[in-house]
């Protein structure tokens, strides 16, 4: 083979390798969505306004596009609630995915707010009122991410590697705006694996905050005065990896009606796995100034399908009474996510 002829199958290769002008170069558009992580999906935030979700620290990564959550409680074998939950990214609602990723990746102010857009959920809730089974217990909450070291677009070349792999195979997407790369016969699993091992390499700590506001629906209509016990919730989580399967969790939390709030703080270890996630946490409680603990585990069953069993301790009701309440979940939850 002449040298000429040896460069000419080189350059060949290279072509099918590199992206084309069309592709997810820094300066073209992708979709976002393409690239979201099946990987720590955070507690559903209308879920924390009802102090309903299954752990009291909770998770500081990013949400998910979209997610539903159906829970069942029991605390006492008399005292059983069941509820659902459904948080979305706004910003993926009005179709908002399609970036260019120079745009999504730059650090300036604007970069950085227009990150946090992308990853501001808003959630709704409801559980049925253990103490009055014609009523429901409802929540609203919004939450988002301020700082997401773990973003695999802004941290990684997922979307180039992406783009170069489907190239390879003649499988390219029609459109900037598809979210979805799966579906035509290239196996990208391995890719988002290592994306997910990459971005939990960088340690670092996620940090995010929310605000939500729940009530009892006396009557389960919704009237102005059938809105009862209207309270505040206010939280701030972060999340620090230390390596590939271990995380300190860290939550502050203020909750208020009638002008009188309480504050409660707690930290938590998770131990991942592929198969599931293992959780313990200890929490204090300003209501009766007592430290609770509680442990939980999620099971991943496949792509974008989830359950969580727990069991948490909280202050007993009424406040007088001795000892703490436990409370034992089950938790259903699907969401979006690729394949990884």
């Amino acid at each position: 083979m002449t040298a000429r002829a040896a460069l000419g199958g080189i350059l060949l290769a290279a072509s099918l390798v590199v992206p084309s002008q069309g592709s997810a170069q820094s300066g073209a558009r992708v979709n976002i969505y393409r690239f979201v992580l099946d990987v720590d999906v955070p507690e559903s935030a209308g879920l924390v306004a009802l102090d309903a979700a299954t752990s009291h620290v909770l998770r500081g990564s990013a949400p998910k596009p979209i997610a539903a959550s159906v829970i069942h409680r029991w605390t006492g074998t008399a005292n059983r609630s069941t509820g659902i939950a459904l948080d979305i990214v706004p910003y993926f609602l009005v179709g908002g995915g399609e970036r260019r990723l120079a745009d999504y990746r730059s650090m300036t102010v604007g970069g950085r707010l227009k990150r946090v857009v992308t990853k501001t959920s808003f959630s709704v809730a409801a559980i049925s009122d253990p103490a009055d089974p014609g009523s429901l217990l409802g929540g609203l909450a919004i939450r988002t991410t301020f700082h997401d070291p773990h973003d695999p677009i802004a941290t990684t070349r997922l979307p180039e590697q992406v783009d170069s792999a489907l190239a390879v195979h003649g499988a390219g997407l029609a459109s900037s705006a598809e979210e979805d790369p799966s579906g035509r016969g290239v196996d990208l699993s391995s890719l988002y694996a290592a994306a997910r091992r990459a971005v939990r390499a960088r340690g670092d700590v996620q940090v995010t905050a929310g605000w939500g506001i729940a009530g009892r629906i006396a009557g389960a209509v919704f009237e102005g005065d059938s809105i009862q016990s209207v309270r505040h919730t206010f939280w701030a989580t972060a999340q620090h990896a230390f390596g590939h399967r271990l995380d300190l969790l860290v939550t502050a939390q203020v909750r208020g009606m009638a002008g009188t709030w309480k504050p409660r703080l707690g930290a938590g270890l998770q131990r991942k796995s592929r198969p599931a996630d293992f959780r313990a946490e200890l929490y204090y409680d300003a209501v009766d100034k007592r430290v609770y603990p509680g442990m939980s585990v999620e099971v991943h069953a496949m792509t974008g399908l989830g359950a969580v069993a727990a069991v948490t301790t909280d202050t007993p009701l009424p406040k007088s009474s001795n000892g703490s309440r436990a409370r034992l979940s089950l938790l259903l939850r699907w969401y979006a996510a690729q394949r990884g």
